[in-house]
């Protein structure tokens, strides 16, 4: 019986496992996503010099930066076996102004982390500076070409053909709070990690203009439904995180508390679990940022509903209202498993970490939810080691990156993305998926709240901590004072690990 428990512990990951596995999946895709996956606007080389030193240009030329991501797109691969660039078919060249909100929030909280390997790996060191500066162009490019003619950003669509060039046309002449709220957040963190930039305060100031819209309009905004308020309280608390700003702070205890009405008011859980969860996400961070103790009993009260969703013979959750197949959307399966992983602060028992195993494992690699897992650093590589010694004894295992029978993008020649919806078959117990195609929305949701809520247990638990590696304050632009230190050596490494 002694050899049991082994066994068990080999087929049970931990919640850190997950969480590791999560993040990994998300700053990979996104470094695909963003340099090489061309679904999108495509930053030309002469706007880049405006932004870049000359040793920059030289690693960014052989990728394919986006200016701005487009709606839909086919993540199969239409290339040469160096170049991972996506199919054409099938884009859509609509352009979210929330998607494109999170994908420049999710490289920029990346900058944070790959400017932690400043004094290891230049590769990595590197990426911080090129997201950064990218970061400062989509953000230039979204405040003068995603605004309509009143100020406000809006969903966009492209009349033009290629990936270099736009006629960009309003989409819809609604705009949403929850797209303004966003980008109040990319822009004001932009301000608040790019300290080197003697540009910043605009940024700042542009986004403070939006939060004072938020105040002046406060009752306007509580007219909307409850899942644009869940996204607006959600932005609300990124940014007080990241502001410590008291206008903030009252902002989001308002718009938490009425969340809560409104949250009591219907079964959220049986109507819309998607929201459910985020609803408890938000009380969870709400806690966090304010202290408020309603919050984090609102918060218990409706995980621990949650979590009796779970049926222990398929080791999937359920939803009471569909009988036959069950329809899983993708933002729906993450949301409920960040959920779960929250709620494990408080509810830490062996059968509920066992749950949240098992729960990873069904929707998240027996599903085929996501199409292809990147592979984990190779051994040489000093990410694959506790505070990047490079010593044998604090090699990190390769489920804390992935797990070993998850395809590669190259065994499936596609990128690693979340498919848009799956379903599960009571009768027949077991998923299906649906066509294979790419959805900025929700996969940039999905991403940007794993990078956002894990990155820093990650860093803490890996590799060094704020005393031991402080942050540097990284550079932008021309100036001879200002050019970036990456050598021509280094573009060929990073050809190769990209």
């Amino acid at each position: 019986m002694k050899y049991i428990g082994p066994f068990f512990r080999i087929n049970s990951l931990t919640s850190l496992e997950i969480e590791s596995q999560l993040f990994f999946l998300s700053r990979e895709a996104l470094k695909h996503i963003v340099l090489q996956s061309r679904c999108g606007l495509i930053s030309s080389t002469k706007t880049s010099k405006k932004y870049l030193s000359n040793n920059d240009i030289n690693i960014i030329k052989d990728f394919s930066p986006l200016l701005c991501i487009y709606k839909k797109g086919s993540p199969k691969f239409a290339s040469t076996k160096h170049f991972h660039g996506w199919s054409e078919d099938g884009v859509k060249k609509e352009i979210s102004s929330s998607s494109n909100a999170l994908m420049t929030l999710s490289i920029l909280e990346l900058s944070e982390f790959y400017a932690k390997f400043e004094k290891s790996s230049s590769i990595n060191y590197s990426m911080a500076k090129i997201y950064r500066a990218l970061a400062k162009q989509q953000l230039d490019f979204y405040s003068k070409q995603l605004r309509n003619t009143d100020g406000v950003f809006v969903d966009k669509k492209n009349l033009s053909e290629g990936n270099s060039e736009f006629n960009l046309i309003d989409k819809d002449k609604k705009f949403k709070f929850s797209d303004q709220a966003l980008m109040m957040v990319a822009y004001y963190l932009y301000w608040n990690i790019c300290t080197f930039d003697e540009d910043r305060e605009m940024y700042k100031d542009f986004s403070l203009d939006i939060l004072n819209m938020f105040i002046n309009y406060k009752e306007e905004i509580y007219d909307l439904s409850f899942q644009e308020c869940c996204k607006i309280c959600f932005a609300f608390n990124v940014l007080y995180k990241y502001s410590n700003n008291n206008d903030v702070k009252l902002f989001l205890i308002d718009i938490t508390d009425y969340l809560i009405d409104k949250y009591n008011e219907k079964n959220y859980i049986l109507d819309n679990l998607d929201y459910s969860c985020l609803m408890a996400i938000n009380l969870h961070l709400s806690y966090k940022n304010t202290g408020i103790e309603s919050f984090k009993d609102n918060f218990l009260q409706i995980s621990e509903r949650h979590k009796r969703l779970f049926d222990d013979n398929s080791g999937i959750f359920l939803k009471p209202m569909e009988k036959k197949d069950i329809k899983y959307d993708c933002t729906e399966v993450n949301n409920y498993m960040i959920n779960m992983l929250l709620y494990e602060e408080y509810e830490s028992s062996r059968d509920f970490k066992a749950m949240i195993s098992t729960l990873f494992r069904q929707f998240y690699i027996t599903s085929g939810l996501v199409i292809s897992w990147p592979d984990a650093p190779s051994l040489d590589s000093d990410e694959r080691y506790k505070n990047l010694t490079l010593n044998s004894a604090d090699l990190i295992d390769e489920s804390m990156f992935r797990v070993s029978t998850t395809p590669s993008p190259d065994t499936t020649g596609t990128a690693p993305i979340f498919l848009k919806k799956i379903a599960y078959s009571k009768k027949k117990e077991n998923f299906t998926t649906t066509k294979i195609t790419f959805d900025s929305a929700k996969n940039l949701t999905n991403f940007f709240n794993i990078i956002f809520l894990f990155k820093d247990t990650i860093l803490k638990s890996f590799f060094f901590t704020e005393d031991t590696f402080p942050k540097e304050k990284v550079e932008v632009g021309n100036s001879e004072n200002k050019e970036l230190d990456i050598t021509d050596e280094i573009t060929d490494d990073i050809s190769n690990k990209l």
